[in-house]
């Protein structure tokens, strides 16, 4: 004897669709984790080049070193922003030009190594001066021994709170120690944080942190 699935064999499959409402149930249900999982992914992607940019730092502090090794212990002197120099008629090199036999690029040409690029650079700083990282303009033409015995400035170009600070041209100057003088540091606030500077900075002892901005 036939059976209804015999001569209808299709209606085993009635049923089985899903549904408008099922399917926009579904679409939401999608939209809501991919909310909360975007913004992890954004963090997790920050963390990434701040990672690059703290390792890209502390091989220019080994590379400083390497360059006074070179040149009698005397550190690099190179311009705060090249595109701006202070003495226009007079400037100085780039301080990715300085640093490039160290960091295993030539001389010659206008690009410099990407060890300079923080991925985090947003601002177009290494285009424009040939790297993310400004150099401590303070310490041209010292002595790396210099910096054990003497507090040192350090000018950053365009940062510090908004609110009254002691500033000139757009720029703060800040003195450290001995122990904790800057070689290098990113331009601008590169890496968002909610408690300290976007800075990161390599010292002189090769360690690398956030900036600490005094309060002012």
């Amino acid at each position: 004897m036939k059976t209804l699935n015999d001569t209808c064999p299709n209606l085993s499959y009635v049923g089985k669709a899903f549904t408008l409402v099922e399917l926009l149930v579904v679409m939401a249900v999608i939209g809501v984790l991919a909310s909360l999982l975007l913004p992890a992914l954004a963090r997790s992607k920050d963390q990434g080049r701040n990672t690059v940019c703290a390792n890209q730092l502390r091989q220019l502090g080994i590379a400083t070193r390497l360059y006074t090794e070179d040149n009698n212990n005397i550190l690099p002197s190179a311009e705060l922003l090249p595109t701006s120099p202070v003495n226009p008629t007079n400037s100085l090199p780039r301080i990715c030009d300085v640093l490039a036999p160290e960091v295993g690029k030539s001389t010659g040409g206008t690009n410099s190594s990407p060890v300079f690029d923080c991925p985090a650079d947003t601002e177009g700083r290494f285009a424009a001066e040939g790297s993310s990282y400004e150099w401590n303009t303070d310490l041209n033409g010292h002595r790396m021994d210099e910096t054990t015995s003497e507090k040192m400035n350090f000018v950053i170009a365009w940062a510090g709170p908004d609110g009254p600070v002691q500033s000139t041209n757009g720029t703060i100057q800040l003195t450290f120690e001995p122990t904790v003088t800057p070689l290098l540091t990113d331009y601008d606030d590169f890496h968002p944080r909610s408690a300290a500077s976007g800075k990161n900075v390599v010292f002189m002892d090769d360690h690398v942190t956030p900036l600490l901005l005094p309060d002012f």
